[in-house]
């Protein structure tokens, strides 16, 4: 049988489990990898910014982004790093500002709009997704 210490140990230990905090932002939902490599005009894309913004019907509500790497590539995070992205339909924008004060989108603003996207993936639960590329044009 249980020692009194060790009873008290055992029903504080069960009371604290009770108490904690629910996860923010409802239950976790499951993930599929998602990454690829953007390239504008035929070259890498460094350091560009994508957003997939979810449809209608999507398990996620608000966008999700990413920045390319020095090569072009990216891989998306919905809660760990390059875990991908939920079940679902997506649309991609994209923008690829300059540093400084004033920020010019070195795409010219062609790839912002998620109701002009071409730019399209369906996620399907337990289905690994397609190695993305990406080639944009701006001329």
């Amino acid at each position: 049988m249980f020692r009194s210490e060790e009873f008290v140990l055992f029903v504080s230990l069960i009371m604290l489990a009770g108490c904690s905090e629910p996860q923010r932002g409802g239950p976790r939902v499951t993930t599929t990898p998602v990454s690829g490599i953007v390239m504008v005009n035929g070259e890498a894309a460094a350091y560009l910014q994508i957003d997939c913004h979810p449809d209608a019907g999507s398990e996620i509500k608000y966008p999700i982004s990413t920045i390319t790497d020095e090569h072009g590539k990216f891989a998306f995070t919905t809660y760990e790093a390059s875990d991908g992205l939920p079940e679902g339909s997506y649309k991609f924008t994209f923008s690829w500002l300059e540093p400084g004060i004033v920020q010019n989108d070195r795409l010219n603003g062609l790839f912002v709009n998620p109701n002009e996207s071409i730019h399209k993936l369906t996620v399907v639960k337990g289905q690994e997704s397609p190695f993305e590329i990406i080639d944009l044009t701006t001329q």
